[in-house]
């Protein structure tokens, strides 16, 4: 049975997968709540690049490079807890990472060295990850494959809240604090996930579904998972599209302050308004679910990035950084709205037919993602030409190989029966 929506669940049996009408609402916003630290962590620093950049001595672009150190450590952490999540459950990896993650916010946020700082990005993702990879994971344990990808958006409303209020709220702390602020609040945070996890979480993986293969053999699952047709289309394709919005975030702060001479005010704005238009289509893709195939969706969302995408290069190309701004921001907007439809339905079908291996799935998904963002900014820097231009292309080449990969997903796929 589905815990009533007014109050957490009370230790939920994990063989029991919910297939009523309702869902466990207050017990996936409580997981949105965990998983909101990596946004958050992404985000929220933003604003605070240049100034982080004068205090080090260094340039915006050069201190920008502490997003894809970032990156680093949430690959890697993510594809150490999802085989670590199957063995030995959800409840301890969270525990160990939400610890490290508030051990490398301090560091952050007391060192005056920018490599120093690198290195405790770095480290704060390797804890931060896990909330992402164990949710997903709890999710696929107890719902099936259509209840996940509206559970997903359920899920989003809560973390979708980060990257809408994380920029303003770096602002803010900006006007009466210096940016080590922005980390003490961040080590708050992750105190608060390991609260959460302690009251509130519950294991949903029991002793019969957990993975006992060697560890040894570690290498190997995640092979075979790629090599899964039901999985790697989806994740992959998935992965490109949820990539592309990494570049732009890598990026964000040098197009939009350095380039257009906006404010960290109102960077915070423009910011919160691209994921203020992810949270609004994750949650009209919740009435979507009901009335059409994910697959379905799934396309028309990815189409509706490769579009804006191919929009925004077009503008790089003809206009450079003359480019009228609000139509470069609307070409943005688009790109990253679209990842309402595209995330929701991708790691539902990703993580349908996974059942011993949900936690590799999704740790495998999620390095996925952020190995994207990782090249996605290595390509910017590839390319010796205006920031329109550079983000254009970036996006529009990993957007289109993404929708090349979501029109390959089997038209047939029954996720109906899915175990």
């Amino acid at each position: 049975m589905s815990a009533p929506k007014s109050s957490l669940p009370n230790k939920p049996n994990a063989a029991d997968r919910v297939r009523s009408a309702d869902l466990p609402v207050a017990w996936i916003m409580m997981l949105g709540l965990i998983v909101a630290v990596g946004p958050l962590s992404i985000d929220m620093y933003l604003p605070a690049l240049p100034s982080m950049a004068e205090d080090f001595g260094v340039s915006t672009a050069f201190m920008a490079n502490s997003v894809p150190a970032y990156f680093v450590g949430l690959v890697f952490g993510q594809l150490f807890y999802g085989p670590f999540s199957d063995r030995v459950g959800r409840v301890k990896p969270l525990y160990i990472g939400m610890t490290l993650y508030v051990i490398a916010s301090i560091i952050c946020a007391t060192t005056d060295n920018e490599y120093v700082l690198f290195v405790g990005r770095t480290l704060q993702a390797l804890g931060a990850c896990v909330g992402a990879v164990v949710t997903r994971a709890a999710i696929r344990d107890r719902l099936t494959a259509k209840q996940t990808a509206k559970a997903f958006s359920i899920m989003i409303l809560v973390m979708g809240l980060a990257p809408i209020l994380a920029p303003s709220l770096g602002a803010i702390f900006l006007q009466f604090f210096s940016w080590h602020s922005i980390f003490w609040f961040l080590a708050a945070f992750g105190t608060l996930n390991l609260l959460l996890t302690k009251f509130f979480f519950f294991e949903t993986l029991t002793e019969e579904n957990r993975n006992i293969r060697p560890a040894k053999e570690v290498l190997s699952q995640y092979w075979d998972l790629l090599k899964d047709p039901t999985f790697n289309y989806p994740a992959i394709g998935g992965g490109l599209l949820m990539g592309a919005m990494f570049v732009y975030i890598s990026s964000a702060s040098e197009l939009i302050m350095d380039t257009y001479g906006m404010s960290a005010t109102h960077f915070g704005w423009l910011f919160g308004m691209n994921a203020a238009g992810f949270v609004g289509l994750t949650q009209l893709n919740q009435w979507l679910t009901n009335r059409f195939r994910i697959l379905s969706i799934l396309r028309f969302g990815a189409m509706m990035q490769v579009i804006s995408a191919g929009a925004l290069f077009g503008l790089g190309v003809v206009f450079g950084t003359d480019a009228w701004l609000p139509l470069v921001l609307a070409c943005i907007f688009f790109c990253i709205a679209g990842l309402g439809l595209t995330q929701p339905n991708a790691s539902a079908i990703a993580l349908a037919f996974q059942k011993r291996r949900a936690g590799m799935a999704s740790a495998l998904q999620g390095s996925l993602m952020f190995s994207v963002g990782i090249f996605g900014g290595l390509l910017l820097n590839l390319f010796p030409v205006n920031p329109v231009l550079k983000i254009g292309i970036a996006m529009f080449a990993l957007m289109s190989l993404g929708t090349y990969l979501i029109w390959q997903i089997d038209r047939n796929l029954n996720l109906d029966n899915a175990e």
